[in-house]
């Protein structure tokens, strides 16, 4: 089985660097790696998760991709849920509802057959950004990963969110979703082997182990960013990430899509200061 895993598209209605790499992403797709499955693990949209024209735009573009294709939200799509979300845009129950009428819904799990090698597995994408909100789809999400997690009980699980479950051996407020949460979700499959945790967020691909769990970040689909010495993270290059399931194995490899540039600073970008200054024009 072949999943495809991209993230951090940032699409505007404008056009632009995101949208115009999330076309040929969709070209390359459908013409190329045809696969099993697709994922975008969120920030779709980018930057304001009220700014309709702009998941319209997006809408539109995944809906030229053939493969069965799953979205989840990120920070940018519903809000954040941290101590001190970016801009004060924090995770409301009007954005997620937004989100889920657009996309269907903002988590999804696909249970592997023996047709193409993946009996015993259950992929799983659950709303990183309702984990320790306190709003009631958090509730909502919790009865559900349980349900979820009892049905895949003696398989093998592979999880997408947005934000990663640990940076570095530890969580950190905006970074990762919070210990509480984490420690939650794991504690969910204890029935099950989760083999795979697959999140975006950081704009950099990375592929690691915690325990005998791999842990792939996948890089943002249009930033190229610079090293982070404050997070002690490397440089970024644009580009997904494809997963290859055959029985019990599972790899993983970083992919550049032809034609796909990633921007080193975002805010250089047309369609990312028009965004900014919609976003100052609402608060002041």
């Amino acid at each position: 089985m072949r999943i495809i895993q991209f993230s951090d598209t940032h699409i505007s209605h404008l056009g632009g660097l995101g949208h115009g790499n999330t076309e040929r992403l969709a070209d390359y797709l459908n013409d190329v790696a045809e696969p099993d499955l697709a994922v975008n693990t969120g920030d779709v949209v980018i930057v304001d998760p009220d700014a309709t024209d702009d998941r319209d735009a997006a809408m539109r573009i995944h809906e030229r991709i053939n493969a069965p294709l799953r979205v989840l939200p990120g920070n940018h799509d519903v809000g954040e849920c941290a101590a001190q979300p970016w801009r004060e845009i924090g995770v409301t129950s009007r954005r997620v509802q937004d989100f889920r009428s657009a996309w269907g819904s903002d988590r999804f799990v696909v249970f592997g057959d023996a047709t193409r090698d993946a009996r015993g597995w259950a992929f799983v994408g659950i709303n990183s950004e309702l984990c320790g909100s306190g709003l009631p789809e958090e509730d909502e999400q919790w009865v559900w990963l349980a349900d979820v997690a009892a049905e895949a009980a003696g398989g093998s699980v592979m999880l997408f969110l947005h934000k990663p479950l640990v940076l570095d051996g530890g969580t950190r407020d905006g970074i990762t979703v919070a210990a509480a949460a984490r420690d939650r979700i794991l504690a969910a499959f204890r029935g099950a082997s989760l083999r795979v945790v697959a999140n975006g967020h950081l704009h950099r691909y990375r592929h690691t182990f915690d325990g005998d769990v791999m842990s792939v970040w996948a890089p943002s689909l249009s930033f190229s960013p610079p090293a982070a010495p404050d997070l002690e993270l490397g440089p970024g290059t644009a580009g997904i990430v494809e997963y290859s399931i055959r029985d019990a194995s599972v790899d993983a490899r970083f992919v550049t899509v032809p034609g796909i540039e990633g921007a080193a600073d975002f805010f250089t970008l047309p369609e990312a200061k028009h965004s900014m200054e919609a976003l100052d024009q609402r608060s002041a």
